[in-house]
Parts: structure tokens; sequence; C-alpha cells
């Protein structure tokens, strides 16, 4: 199923779909993609977020988004935003690839919030329109210790030896 319903957009139990459309009318619009797998969805226009719920292997293209992309229960996604968005959050997930626009990416305004989540790589365009995009990855393993009393978490760093 691909409907409106109400402010919804609902997008359930696509399989081996690649061109799925949603051109958003209303920036109050929301929308939601349960079930899919295999499938590649672009959301043009201005509209308040998405959710992707238990989904596998699925491509979602968006330009603005008012508050966020959620990605919940899905496995092996890719994500990109061409515009801007404050927060994409990442949780129960495993195999996230994110592509920001070079404007997200220079934004102090945006964060990735992430809960359960792994192998989480964050590609944004080079310094310059001729160099490769850079790929960030968001760590998975962190370390807490106790510093005067109070207990201090960062994330751990490995060098190649």
């Amino acid at each position: 199923c691909l409907e409106l319903r109400d402010r919804k957009w609902v997008v359930e139990y696509q399989v081996g779909k690649r061109a799925l459309e949603i051109e958003v009318t209303d920036p109050k619009q929301a929308v939601y993609v349960y079930g899919c797998r295999d499938s590649v969805l672009q959301v043009k226009g201005k509209l308040n977020n998405i959710v992707l719920d238990s989904c596998a292997k699925v491509g979602l293209v968006a330009e603005h988004l008012i508050s966020a992309v959620e990605v919940i229960n899905c496995r092996d996604v890719q994500v990109q935003v061409t515009g801007l968005v404050p927060t994409i959050s990442l949780e129960k997930t495993d195999g996230v690839h994110l592509y920001l626009s070079k404007q997200l990416s220079e934004s102090e305004n945006f964060q990735v919030v992430s809960s359960k989540a792994s192998a989480i790589n964050v590609v944004v365009a080079g310094p310059s329109e001729t160099d490769d995009p850079v790929e960030h990855v968001v760590p998975e393993q962190f370390v807490s210790v106790f510093k005067g009393g109070q207990l201090v978490t960062t994330a751990t760093t490995h060098s190649a030896a």
C-alpha cells in the first residue's frame, strides 16, 4: 500500500519496488514506511518527518524535513538527505549509510542520534566539488571511567598497526 491517510503517507510491504515516489504538498505531512524490502523511495518537497520501521535493504532519498528521519528496527538501509533535517535518529538498526548534503554536514543544528545501532557510516561531500566524498564511521564501542567522582564515557578509537 502507498496512500495518503489524513496527513500521513503510509508505505507498507513494498518489495522490489525501485521507483517509489511521493510528492509532498503540505509541510505538515509525514511519511511512515513499514515492512518494505529491496525498495527505493524518493520523497520530494518539504515535510514534517519520515519513519522507516522494520525495513531491509531500503533506500530513502528526501529533500527537506522539519523534524527528523527516524530509522527503527531496520537493517541494511541507505538514507540520503539532499537538503536539511535537524535530526536523524537510528534505533535497533544494523547497517546504515547516511548520505548528507554539504549544507547539512556544515550545519551546527544537525545531529545523528543512535541507540542499539551498529555499522553506521556517514558520507558527506568532499571539501571541494572535485574531491571524493568523505566517509565517517559512528563509534559503536565506548569506555566509561570515573574521573573526580563522575562517570565519563568516551568513544574508543582504534588505530591501524
